[in-house]
């Protein structure tokens, strides 16, 4: 209910007395107030009757359109994800997983053609034969009558 302050020189700001409200509400309608850069009575007032003529909005138009477009913009992110993803979980995994184990698999091939490798070496050498020389590739021939460095 509100009423006339009982003591003390009534000013706009402190003009009228709102009992029962809570803390919370109060501190509400006073930052509502000065966000709007209106005292308390003006903002109350102002208030009051855009509720009583069914006016009354939920909340401020600009962030109602920011929240819309940050919405919206969230909603586009997550369609690009949901798009990015397999239809089938499972077939995913198992595609993952079959990938993986094709990867040790070669891996582990290669460490045990190296490990023959280094064992016949090791043989030929205890029967005291030289080691074989990998071949190396060639340097390309040149064509006759190429330009040289010289001059």
């Amino acid at each position: 209910m509100a009423t006339p302050p009982t003591t003390g020189k009534a000013t706009p700001e402190h003009s009228w007395t709102i009992t029962g409200a809570s803390a919370e509400t109060r501190d509400k309608v006073k930052k509502a107030a000065s966000a709007e850069g209106m005292t308390i009575r003006a903002w109350v007032d102002k208030t009051l009757n855009a509720a009583a003529d069914g006016r009354l909005s939920a909340g401020p138009r600009g962030a109602q359109a920011a929240d819309s477009k940050a919405l919206a913009a969230l909603s586009d992110k997550l369609d690009d994800v949901l798009k990015r993803m397999p239809g089938d979980p499972k077939a995913a995994e198992k595609a993952l997983a079959d990938r993986t184990s094709a990867a040790i698999l070669k891996a582990v091939a290669a460490g045990l053609n190296e490990m023959h490798r280094t064992a016949k070496d090791q043989a030929r050498i205890a029967e005291g034969k030289p080691l074989k020389k990998k071949a190396k590739k060639a340097p390309a021939a040149k064509k006759p009558g190429a330009a040289t460095g010289a001059a």
